[in-house]
């Protein structure tokens, strides 16, 4: 364009000039000085016009050429330029397509890398299930049966024990019957080896619509026969650990029945069978303080939302009796180690009562002298009370995010027959429990107490609900039951625990003059008296610091059981054949007694206490060490 532009303005110069010089020679003036010379010729002058005009018409021409040739040359660039532009979108427009031609086929592509991945994923998964069906048919870790899925469990255990005083004791240890100082037994050193803990187990699930039923059967070989009870656990051989069937209701309602854990047992989180907190200890007695029974029962639970919970449960009952201190002027019925108890034979036990005789002193009863045919103290725990109703257990328990927390309430009822009357008394106890997660898994911190009269059944340790007033009628004895525990779990091979526990049980004495006859005794006294009640300062613990211990020549009431244990499990390995690991622990335990009389009787049926009485003290140190194959 900017050679157009010049060549019209040389254009328009040309023009300009050939004016001026047109104009020239009209307009120009003649000098007043100049020389004469001939004038042209208006034919001289047009022609000369002529040429000149001549001449800028060709150069107007040569311009407007040159002007042609570069608006051809602009046409022609412009056309280039067009066709250029032209040629330029539609590479930009092939470019585009081809672009998006690419984008789909990128999306195509990446479609079927999807398609194969979910179809190379699906293949995997589908390898994977058959892999998991033909492992499950090789070694299957539950059955399926009619709808029910069977899944064993248990495991097999070899313990070893060593004790420094002998209790004649397997596993399970006699919390509170360790021996005095000075008796034999202290003396005696104790190694068992056992593996009669070895447990096994079966639970079976099922849903009907929105409804899971479950039922569970467990069950060991530490029976007791033929001394089992129903004090504590239904020792009986074979052992039912637990048996028991549940319906979990939509509602949150369960209804649970069989025998299983004491609703007093602390659950770990909410209330839950299965979900109970049992020390981990090797000690197959657990800890002194521990609050637990294994009875036959019927439990409701309610769950208000995953933080509250609520449960009621009745349970079979059992009146658990301290020996060598009832009154004998009359028959005692109705307790585990009256008559009744042991004679006559029924299913379930299978006994001989005690020697009868009439005791010394006693008034006629209708003309008839009462005959007292209580067993001997030995025969304490071969018997069953007649119980009039079941224990009664409450429990809330609340999960609020940091923690488990429980409040318990129990309720008893005990009966006794006695001089022709049927007496009744009425105990129980308030208890609570928490379980603080100190750090995420790594360690827990466990606290459980219970307090009230006539709950030494639900005691580690088994202590007597009742003693007898002189009139025979039943008083339950007051208790008070504790323990605290720490559970580490340093590393996933690696638990480490402590717990401590201690339980008390106090003093309910009574003294009775059975005959006015004036006797002499030890002490010079001229009355006779007899201990009656639990904790009585008149039991003689004379022989209870020596070698050999006549018959009823040491009686002592505990009145505090004391219990440390320390232990580990180390799982050597874990994995689909199970797990197997070993486990060592040390445990100390003492007794302490109410104090008894120093001097044995001269009369017949007792004689004074003494100025000073003894109190006997008893103590263990056990080690145990176990190695437990637990079935996956």
């Amino acid at each position: 364009m900017s050679r157009v532009t010049s060549s019209v303005l040389a254009a328009c110069l040309v023009i300009s000039t050939f004016g001026m010089a047109a104009e020239g020679p009209a307009s120009a003036k003649p000098k007043k000085h100049a020389a004469k010379s001939k004038a042209p010729t208006a034919a001289e002058q047009l022609k000369q016009t002529n040429d000149r005009l001549d001449q800028a018409l060709s150069q107007i021409k040569q311009q407007q050429d040159q002007i042609n040739q570069l608006q051809q040359q602009v046409q022609q660039s412009n056309t280039q330029s067009q066709q250029q532009t032209k040629e330029l979108q539609t590479a930009v427009q092939q470019a585009n397509e081809q672009a998006a031609a690419a984008q789909q086929a990128a999306t195509a592509l990446n479609g079927s890398v999807a398609d194969l991945k979910v179809s190379n994923t699906g293949m995997a998964q589908s390898l994977q299930d058959t892999q998991k069906k033909v492992s499950s048919l090789e070694s299957p870790l539950a059955i399926h049966y009619k709808g029910l899925t069977l899944t064993p469990g248990g495991f097999l255990d070899a313990t070893f024990v060593e004790r420094q005083r002998n209790e004649n004791a397997d596993v399970t240890s006699s919390l509170s019957a360790m021996p005095f100082a000075g008796i034999a037994n202290s003396k005696l050193t104790e190694f068992r080896a056992s593996a009669r803990v070895s447990r096994f187990s079966l639970l079976a699930e099922g849903n009907s619509g929105s409804t899971k039923f479950t039922g569970y059967l467990e069950g060991d070989f530490a029976g007791q026969a033929p001394t089992a009870n129903q004090v504590a656990t239904d020792s009986f051989t074979p052992r039912i650990r637990q048996g028991w069937a549940q319906a979990e209701f939509k509602s949150g309602l369960t209804l649970t029945t069989g025998q299983m854990w004491s609703l007093l047992t602390t659950d770990r989180k909410g209330i839950a069978t299965r979900q109970e907190f049992i020390p981990s200890t090797i000690e197959a007695s657990y800890v002194i303080g521990y609050n637990y029974a294994r009875q036959t029962a019927l439990r409701l639970t309610q769950k208000f939302s995953n933080k509250v919970f609520a449960a009621i449960e009745v349970t079979n009952s059992e009146t658990a009796t301290p020996a060598g201190t009832l009154p004998s002027a009359y028959p005692l019925f109705g307790f585990n180690n009256s008559t009744n108890a042991l004679s006559p034979n029924g299913s379930t036990v299978n006994y001989l009562a005690g020697t009868c005789a009439v005791p010394a002193g006693a008034a006629k009863v209708n003309g008839v002298t009462p005959t007292a045919c209580n067993p001997s103290p030995s025969a304490i725990t071969n018997g069953f009370s007649t119980n009039t109703t079941p224990d009664v257990i409450a429990k809330v328990a609340i999960d609020p995010g940091f923690g488990h927390y429980e409040l318990k309430a129990l309720g008893r009822v005990f009966r006794d027959r006695y001089n022709s009357m049927n007496n009744v008394s009425y105990g129980g106890g308030i208890g609570a429990a928490a379980i603080l997660p100190l750090l995420p898994k790594k360690a827990d911190f466990i606290f459980e107490g219970l307090a009230g009269r006539g709950i030494g059944r639900y005691g580690a340790s088994s202590g007597p609900d009742v003693t007898v007033s002189p009139n025979g009628f039943p008083v339950p004895i007051r208790a008070l039951q504790a323990m605290v525990g720490l559970e580490l779990h340093p590393t996933a091979k690696l638990d480490f625990y402590v717990y401590g526990g201690d339980e008390y049980y106090g003093r309910e004495a009574y003294t009775q003059v059975f005959n006015t006859a004036l006797k002499t005794n030890a002490n010079g006294a001229t009355a006779d008296y007899t201990a009656i009640g639990y904790g009585s300062p008149l039991v003689s613990n004379v022989y209870c610091n020596q070698d050999f211990v006549p018959a009823s020549s040491c009686t002592g009431s505990n009145k505090n059981l004391m219990d440390g244990t320390v232990g580990a499990w180390y799982r050597f390995y874990k994995g689909s054949f199970g797990t197997f690991q070993w486990g060592a622990q040390y445990e100390y335990l003492e007794r302490s007694t109410w104090s008894g009389a120093l001097g044995a009787p001269t009369g017949t049926t007792g004689f004074l206490p003494p100025a000073a009485g003894v109190a006997p003290r008893g103590l263990d140190n056990i080690a145990l060490t176990s190695f437990r194959f637990i079935l996956p």
